[in-house]
């Protein structure tokens, strides 16, 4: 396939009509992403406003490339690059309208961050300058996170014939890591203001996603985006072949590293609400076809959020080519 001719609408329809083939590599991703951030700030909330500067911060390094056409935007030189920039200075309300948060929460979640010198506070300025221990950290995290979305990546370039290697995309992500993970981070932003206007909690999008997860890695059939919400009951077939797809407390809470009496409190919220079900017996959990619904996990809200993902992949299938041509 020509690449000119590729675009967001067409990435999309081949991520939906290979739907469960592709879970089993975003979900993973997916979770890991989540858990590493909640993992970091006890609380995906604080994660967000993380993710907010943090977008601010690449978004920033990017327009020096506007004024050195050779100037460095890899991930090797990140932190030296974050500390040569200016960022743009954010109002309580900027950050609540990205990320859905009530503008106290805002408020008062900055502060925290900015107590524990995650941010630091320069004038009336917010600014993200993690100390070297946490530089380190990150790096490990983010490093591994590269690598999960270059696999994903690979996966949607094959269905629209684009030939290119995990280790090339690899490389490609960190040599200009700040213009990619600038739309990485625009686009996590967005899907999970998205989830949090849909079920206002994003830790029990985290807790879904993991068992979502673990459901995706056992069905292993073709399954389209549109059987799923057709057929809702598909998602029951691997528990009739006797396989295993529901978690306990117990393993989401060691997964997600979410307490487990805050896992059992979520998941009861969850199963009150039909969006997993309780085992009578195990007293584990999986999830409920119900929750496949206009009001829970519409069709609608999916195909919103592979369009995010879609239009990721187009932005980078475009650079690679570009890259490739040059």
């Amino acid at each position: 396939m020509q690449i000119f001719s590729v675009t967001p609408e067409l990435i999309k329809s081949k991520i939906l009509s290979n739907y469960f083939g592709y879970l089993k590599l975003f979900t993973p991703h997916q979770c890991n992403f989540l858990s590493d951030l909640y993992r970091r700030y006890n609380c995906l909330d604080r994660a967000n406003l993380v993710l907010f500067f943090a977008k601010k911060t690449h978004q920033a390094i990017m327009r020096k490339k506007e004024y050195d056409l050779n100037y460095n935007l890899s991930f090797e030189t990140f932190w030296d690059n974050q500390n040569e920039v200016d960022v743009d200075s954010s109002t309580i309300i900027d950050v609540a309208k990205t990320t859905s948060l009530p503008k106290e929460t805002t408020r008062r979640k900055i502060a925290e961050l900015i107590k524990e010198k995650i941010f630091f506070k320069v004038k009336k300025n917010i600014i993200w300058k993690p100390n070297d221990e946490y530089k380190k950290s990150y790096n490990e995290i983010v490093n591994r996170e590269i690598r999960e979305l270059a696999k994903l990546t690979k996966y949607v370039v094959d269905k629209i014939g684009f030939d290119i290697s995990t280790d090339e995309i690899d490389r490609e992500y960190k040599k200009r890591f700040s213009f990619y993970w600038f739309h990485y981070l625009n686009l996590q932003l967005k899907w999970m203001k998205l989830w949090k206007v849909q079920m206002q909690d994003l830790e029990i999008i985290m807790i879904y996603m993991q068992i979502a997860s673990y459901l995706s890695s056992r069905v292993e059939e073709v399954v389209s985006h549109e059987e799923v919400f057709s057929k809702p009951d598909i998602i029951n077939r691997p528990m009739e072949k006797n396989l295993n797809v529901s978690l306990s407390a117990t393993s989401l809470s060691e997964i997600t590293n979410i307490p487990r009496a805050t896992c059992i409190r979520k998941l009861n919220l969850m199963a009150s609400r039909k969006i997993v079900t309780q085992d009578e017996n195990s007293k584990r959990y999986f999830i409920n076809p119900y929750s496949l619904s206009k009001k829970l996990v519409s069709k609608e809200l999916v195909e919103k959020l592979q369009g995010l993902y879609s239009e990721f992949y187009f932005i980078v299938i475009k650079a690679l080519s570009s890259r490739n041509n040059s």
